[in-house]
C-alpha cells in the first residue's frame, strides 16, 4: 500500500490522464496488439496465469464523434477489412477481439486493457488491477464486480509494483505485468524505470510490458540508458507513425518495452508493424519501427 512516502509517488500537481479521449488511438493500438500477443504467448501449459496492471483506468469507454480513435483503431480496422487475408495474423486477431468486445466505430464501446485480459484469461486465472484516480477506480470496480477472478485496488501502481509482481509469481505458473502510466509529468521518466527495475529484481520469471509515448527520442533513450545502468535486460518495439521532426508536442509514436517476453512476441510485433504503421501514418508511407535488444545502444535523438 502506498503510504505517501514512496519515491515513485506521483506529484500531487500531475493532471489525470484523459483515457476517454485517447481511447483507441495509435498508441492504444500498438499497446493492445502487444498485450494480446503477450497474453496469448504466455499461456502456461499447466497452472494458472496471473495478470497485473499498474494503471488500469476505467476498463471500458464510450467513443464519441470526435477522439483519437479515428486515427488509430479505425484506420487499422479499415485496412484489415480491405486486405483479407493479407493482414498479419496478430493484427487480424486483435481487430476481431476489439469487435467482439464492442468496437464498431463512432458511438461504440472501447475495451481497455483490463477487459482484454479478462476476456483472454481462463476461469482459474487471476487479475490484480490498480488505479490511482478514485473516479476511474470506482468505474472499474463496478465493471468487474461480478468477476471473482479480479481484485481492484485504489492506489499508486508504481509503489505497489514489486510487491504485486512478487506475490503473483509466488502463486501462478505464469505472470504478465502491464505497466501503463499516464506520463503526465517529466518525473515519470525517472520514477517509472526505477519502479520497473525494482519489480524485475524482485521476480525471477514474470513478464513485464511497459508502454511509453514517443514525441522525440530524447526521453525514451534516457530511460533506456537508465534501465541499462540497472542491468535490466529487455526488448524494445517502438512504432513511429509521424516523423519525429513534426508535431514535437504531440504523439509521434509509442514504444513497448518487454522484460522476459514470451517466445514469439518480438516476431509478432515486427510482423505487425508494417501493416499498423502504413495504416496509421500521418504522412503517406512515413512510418518506422525501432527494435532494440538490451545490448544495443539507443540511437537517434
Amino acid at each position: 500500500m502506498n503510504d505517501g512516502t514512496s519515491r515513485y509517488r506521483d506529484p500531487a500537481s500531475a493532471p489525470d490522464y484523459g483515457h476517454g479521449f485517447h481511447a483507441g488511438n495509435v498508441g492504444d493500438a500498438w499497446k493492445h496488439l502487444g498485450l494480446v500477443e503477450a497474453l496469448r504467448l504466455s499461456r502456461p501449459a499447466d497452472g494458472p496465469m496471473h495478470y497485473v496492471e499498474s494503471h488500469a483506468g476505467e476498463g471500458r469507454y464510450r467513443l464519441g464523434s470526435t477522439g483519437e480513435w479515428s486515427a488509430g483503431v479505425e484506420r487499422v480496422a479499415a485496412a484489415v477489412d480491405a486486405a483479407p487475408p493479407g493482414a498479419p495474423e496478430p493484427v487480424a486477431r486483435w481487430i476481431e477481439l476489439c469487435r467482439r468486445l464492442g468496437y464498431a466505430g463512432r458511438s461504440s464501446t472501447w475495451a481497455g486493457s483490463p477487459e482484454i485480459a479478462r476476456t483472454l484469461l481462463g476461469p482459474g486465472d487471476r487479475l490484480s488491477l490498480r488505479e490511482r484516480d478514485p473516479r476511474a477506480h470506482a468505474s472499474l470496480a463496478r465493471l468487474v464486480a461480478d468477476d471473482p477472478r479480479v481484485r481492484v485496488s485504489l492506489g499508486d501502481g508504481l509503489a505497489a509494483l514489486a510487491e504485486e509482481a512478487r506475490a503473483a509469481e509466488s502463486a501462478a505458473a505464469s505472470v504478465l505485468v502491464l505497466v501503463d502510466p499516464p506520463w503526465t509529468a517529466k518525473e515519470d521518466w525517472i520514477r517509472v524505470p526505477d519502479a520497473l527495475a525494482d519489480a524485475v529484481a524482485a521476480t525471477t520469471r514474470a513478464t513485464f510490458l511497459l508502454w511509453y509515448p514517443v514525441k522525440s527520442l530524447t526521453r525514451p533513450n534516457a530511460m533506456l540508458a537508465r534501465l541499462a545502468s540497472r542491468g535490466l535486460r529487455s526488448t524494445v518495439a517502438e512504432l513511429v507513425t509521424t516523423p519525429l521532426e513534426l508535431r514535437r508536442g504531440g504523439l509521434n509514436g509509442s514504444g513497448l518495452l518487454a522484460v522476459r517476453p514470451p517466445d514469439g512476441w518480438t516476431a509478432s510485433m515486427a510482423a505487425s508493424a508494417p501493416f499498423v504503421g502504413a495504416a496509421c501514418a500521418t504522412r503517406r508511407g512515413a512510418w518506422s519501427l525501432r527494435l532494440l535488444d538490451s545490448g544495443d545502444p539507443p540511437t537517434g535523438a
